[in-house]
């Protein structure tokens, strides 16, 4: 990739303060500075520095993949989301992940387990399409959470924000929720399909295979599959049922438990009786109606060249 123009996004309160010295890094291993460095924030402010930027970086030739614009995201899911839904066009340009958050699954889903790695891929990677999904017109590149995992991860959040926790916090937060959180009766929707579920503990729409920093939460799911893994998931009753259900999760061996329901889809629509905690891409909101859809191949990464 050197010598292509590219974009920094980088969250530099990721890793500790990581995500500062990785611009460096990053802007040492391409070759030539960046177009533009932008802090990742949320808002119009952000947005428009971001497009801005892109179109002063890809000027008159983004028609072609090889001289379209680098978008370069140092940090972990939530980076590379909020820059990914802030995009004016989602095509205009390709991305790619350095990880250093303290949830790296897009990364992981990828092949990309370490900075280093993130480095040599941005050096020799491959300009590769994959798809992307929208819930209730956000965009979104691994996963959708809702219920136990989305609750689970506002409490990572909190936990985080109290002591130096990173990939942990969502493991120790997901051993409260085991005794915190109330499953909901939810209905799903497919072309194919309706489920109604009285007991749900959680539901997820997996793109990418890894969710809540190393859940192996939709283990057959590919980024260019044309469809999601979506689990259904009842609550098992029982501290200890929850717990060697987590595990299985962790493990990515849940999909064939009597209390999951796996499907695969590019359209659906969710409802719960009452409002919920979701995660899009580790990002935290509530819902209490979900309309989720595939784009495919709608955007592209660099991936390694394995």
């Amino acid at each position: 990739m050197p010598g292509r123009p590219y974009i920094i996004v980088a969250n530099r309160l990721a890793g500790l303060g990581d995500a500062h010295r990785l611009v460096a890094t990053v802007t040492h291993a391409l070759d030539t500075p960046p177009s533009a460095v932008i802090d990742a924030d949320v808002g119009v402010a952000f947005k428009q520095q971001l497009n801005d930027a892109l179109r002063a970086a890809n000027g008159d030739a983004a028609a072609s993949t090889a001289s379209r614009a680098l978008l370069v995201c140092i940090g972990g899911d939530g980076t590379v989301s909020l820059a990914f839904d802030a995009l004016a066009s989602p095509d205009s340009v390709t991305l790619a992940v350095v990880p250093c958050g303290s949830g790296n699954d897009l990364a992981q889903t990828l092949g990309i387990k370490t900075t280093s790695e993130a480095i040599d891929v941005l050096r020799s990677g491959l300009d590769a399409a994959i798809d992307f999904g929208t819930v209730n017109g956000r965009r979104f590149l691994n996963s959708v959470g809702m219920g136990l995992d989305a609750e689970v991860a506002v409490m990572a959040a909190r936990i985080r924000e109290r002591v130096a926790a990173r990939g942990f916090s969502y493991y120790l937060a997901a051993l409260r929720g085991l005794l915190m959180v109330k499953p909901v009766a939810a209905t799903v929707r497919t072309a194919d399909l309706e489920l109604r579920v009285e007991d749900l503990a959680m539901f997820t729409v997996g793109n990418g295979g890894w969710y809540g920093g190393g859940f192996h939460g939709a283990p057959r799911a590919q980024l260019d599959d044309g469809v999601f893994d979506c689990y259904a998931i009842r609550d098992p009753h029982g501290l200890a049922r929850r717990f060697a259900l987590m595990q299985r999760i962790r493990a990515g061996t849940h999909a064939d438990e009597a209390t999951v329901t796996e499907f695969r889809t590019a359209v659906l629509d969710v409802s719960f009786e009452r409002v919920v905690a979701m995660h899009v891409d580790g990002e935290l909101t509530h819902a209490q109606e979900a309309h989720v859809e595939l784009v495919r191949l709608g955007a592209r990464i660099i991936a390694p060249a394995s």
